[in-house]
């Protein structure tokens, strides 16, 4: 079995999950390939733009949260599943599928749900087309197409949205979280195994995530800092030298902090083991590798395609949404310093209705391909 993960560049939450799917199907003995989906599509422009519009609204989440409400409707999904039918682009995927020959694509961004979806119809192309909803909570309207063989998603909530939004229920397949291979393959930690290993202190730590992009606000480390907190605060991300800066200016001001700055690190899932709470940007992995490892979240701007994650924290309180840093602080050391709180996180994060594992991700999106071909069959 060979299968195609295509990924839209814009940020991480796109590539992560399709080399996570890529690394398990590699396990279960078959192969495959994870590519680009505008170079596949043989179109440069949309391949640069979806990557700088998406650093440029990352940067201004206010805007982004106006600039993609507006564009999220249906006729958004009706140009996207007609642009793509133009010849030069449909013979460029044309081409690129009769070379490599899958035998399912998965698309990790709604883009390719619809795009890939139409051209693949249009085509009479064989092979299912599959689409993983990255955004965990929902997918977006833009990207919906009726002619999607399967979409899956790992939450119930965003189960309930792609319903309402009218896939039919064979179509929409509730499936673990693809977690990524270093997350995925890892010995699950103690806070103070992991600690030691990351050669940090047995006191209250704080994960601040600032992601690939490195964006993120040192806002709450200073209140924390007013307010004589004597806690550990890991800053990871690739960090701009005015963040670097600004956390040794900090450190310095504020002693009794230990405020630690590793960078971009290639074992995330060890810091999110040494941590009582993650923060950051409500990137969809980030969030969902901290359940998987039964650390609550802490969100700081939620973005359009993330608003739900507002209803799961409300359903199932494991985490917070809060964009005032004072009210940050306030809740955190409101948790920091309440046993009894900490205990109840730790017994809802245990009952989660969702589970965390790549290899059977795959394992179930590899039976779901015999379920296509049946039905196919069916119709004949």
């Amino acid at each position: 079995m060979f299968g195609a993960m295509l990924y839209v560049n814009a940020g991480k939450g796109h590539y992560v999950p399709a080399k996570a799917a890529y690394d398990a199907l590699l396990r279960t003995g078959h192969t495959g390939c994870v590519e680009d989906m505008f170079a596949v599509l043989n179109s440069p422009f949309w391949q640069w733009f979806c990557r700088a519009e998406w650093r440029f609204l990352l940067r201004h989440p206010q805007l982004e949260r106006v600039f993609h409400t507006t564009q999220d409707t249906r006729f958004s999904a009706f140009l996207l599943s007609n642009l793509p039918l133009i010849l030069p682009v449909r013979k460029a995927f044309v081409s690129w599928y009769e070379t490599t020959k899958p035998d399912f694509i998965l698309c990790t961004n709604f883009l390719g749900g619809v795009i890939i979806t139409a051209i693949a119809k249009k085509e009479k192309l064989k092979a299912p087309i599959f689409v993983y909803a990255a955004d965990v909570f929902n997918n977006p309207s833009a990207g919906f197409n009726r002619n999607i063989d399967r979409i899956f998603v790992p939450s119930l909530i965003g189960q309930e949205n792609l319903y309402r939004q009218g896939y039919r229920k064979e179509q929409v397949v509730f499936a673990p979280f693809p977690l990524q291979s270093s997350v995925q393959t890892m010995e699950r930690l103690s806070k103070q195994e992991a600690r030691k290993i990351l050669n940090l202190e047995e006191r209250f730590t704080l994960l601040l995530n600032f992601g690939g992009e490195g964006i993120g606000s040192t806002a709450l480390v200073e209140e924390l800092g007013k307010r004589g907190m004597n806690w550990q605060i890991v800053v990871v991300g690739t960090l701009r030298e005015q963040t670097k800066t600004r956390l040794a200016s900090l450190a310095n001001q504020y002693p009794q902090l230990r405020i630690e700055s590793p960078g971009f690190v290639t074992n995330i899932g060890t810091y999110m083991c040494a941590c009582d709470v993650q923060a950051g940007k409500a990137g969809a992995n980030a969030l969902m590798e901290s359940m998987a490892l039964k650390r609550p979240f802490m969100i700081s701007e939620l973005l359009h395609a993330a608003r739900d994650t507002a209803r799961f924290f409300a359903r199932y309180q494991v985490g917070w949404v809060v964009r005032n840093h004072r009210k940050q602080a306030d809740i955190l050391q409101g948790f920091a310093e309440s046993e009894a709180q900490r205990k109840a996180m730790e017994e809802r994060l245990a009952k989660l209705p969702i589970s965390f594992d790549s290899d059977q991700f795959i394992t179930l999106l590899l039976e779901q391909i015999q379920t296509c071909f049946l039905s196919d069959n069916s119709l004949l």
